[in-house]
């Protein structure tokens, strides 16, 4: 019998000095053409019958029928699923969960983006317990009584991080957004190839990448106590900075891809290690609104929050920005801080991003509930200035200027 998993907190960061933990996700392969491995990894498992999870268009632009090939080489009968949605449901996990079960699956390989990831993390986390899915949800490692199955995942973005965060994110009936918690649903096994974000939209390449840095950005400013995911954070955001708008000009440049994954998976490790900022804890009640990418919320959020921080977090900027060896030798702090939130403000330019509350279809006169949640929201909490509700306000007023 599988031995269950000890339960673990809800959270795992923390602000108090020199107390933090750290667990790495799954191992990790890397490098062009590393998902050709994959029957490697089902052989080793001994899987015979994996479900895999992907998207109706990645199946048409032609990424997954190969892996499925090379599974089918090695005597693998691959049951596909490619009903997950943009914005991911529990609609979706319910889907995959019936035909996980109807078609008797051993294992589960997720190809896609964090929409496709975060529904192989629930799914998982679902399989692992005896609970309704919504107390998993709201319990995460908690309640996961069994051992996780087989768990690959091919990300084909550069943006979520979904690959090695702690976090699943999906919407019920009702729009509501859920997250999942978890480090033991998290995928056991990662191939990190650029080639298989070479077909991305420019948009969705803009919007994954700009994902990334606001993930590293957050994580690497904010006032959580963890030097491990610090230094993650600062190479992931540094890395994003470079590789995004190298990407965006030349989107078939493997080496800018390469890096763009690298910094996506970084980011996501650090931000479990460390959390985020003020930036997400402003999005996160917008997203409740609106049905656009997270890139666009983040963008509208990130240059308000991050000049209201500033005069609270002049050495985190200042830090991030020598990480990202942003102004000139001999510049004080307070220079190299105000350089980054002008360096952050021209990428979401390059990746023609959203400034307003108006592009996102909100109006001001609708920001109640908005309000009270980010008063709430641990994102936020983490900030290095901690904004009154008043001065909550005021932010999202700043983002719809006269």
């Amino acid at each position: 019998m599988a031995t269950p998993h000890p339960p673990s907190p809800g959270a795992f960061f923390g602000t108090e000095p020199d107390r933090f933990d750290f667990t790495w996700p799954g191992h990790a392969v890397f490098g062009d053409g590393c998902a050709r491995q994959l029957p490697e990894w089902a052989s080793a498992r001994r899987v015979a019958r994996p479900l895999v999870l992907s998207d109706a268009g990645l199946v048409r632009v032609g990424i997954v029928a190969p892996l499925l090939e090379t599974l089918e080489v090695v005597g693998c009968r691959p049951i596909l699923f490619d009903g997950v949605a943009a914005n991911p449901t529990l609609d979706n996990v319910t889907q995959a969960r019936a035909t996980w079960d109807a078609q008797h699956c051993d294992g589960l390989i997720a190809i896609g983006g964090g929409s496709v990831i975060d529904v192989g993390k629930v799914l998982v986390a679902g399989l692992c317990a005896d609970v309704p899915i919504e107390d998993v949800l709201r319990e995460g490692d908690r309640v996961l009584q069994r051992a996780a199955p087989p768990f690959a995942a091919l990300p084909t973005t550069a943006g979520t991080g979904s690959e090695s965060t702690t976090a699943a994110l999906v919407k019920d009936h009702h729009g509501r957004k859920h997250v999942l918690r978890s480090r033991n649903s998290r995928p056991q096994w990662l191939a990190l190839d650029p080639r298989l974000t070479l077909s991305l939209p420019a948009s969705v390449t803009a919007n994954t990448g700009f994902d990334t840095v606001m993930h590293a950005l957050g994580a690497a400013t904010n006032r959580a106590t963890n030097p491990v995911g610090e230094a993650l954070a600062l190479q992931a955001l540094a890395l994003g900075m470079q590789a995004l708008p190298a990407v965006l000009a030349d989107p078939t440049s493997l080496n800018a891809r390469s890096d763009m994954l690298l910094a996506s998976y970084l980011a996501g490790v650090a931000m479990s290690l460390r959390g985020v900022d003020g930036i997400h804890g402003l999005c996160t009640p917008l997203e409740g609104l609106v049905d656009v990418p997270h890139a666009h919320v983040l963008a509208v959020t990130c240059i308000p929050l991050m000049r209201f921080t500033l005069p609270a977090a002049v050495a985190r900027y200042a830090r991030a920005a020598r990480a990202c060896s942003l102004g000139n030798a001999g510049d004080c702090d307070e220079v190299l801080a105000h350089a980054l939130v002008e360096s952050i403000d021209r990428l979401r330019e390059q990746a023609a991003l959203p400034h307003t509350l108006a592009e996102l279809g909100v109006q001001i006169d609708a920001l109640g509930p908005v309000i009270d949640a980010a008063e709430h929201n641990p994102s936020l909490r983490l900030n290095a200035r901690q904004p009154t509700r008043d001065e909550i306000a005021g932010l999202y007023r700043a983002m719809q200027p006269g």
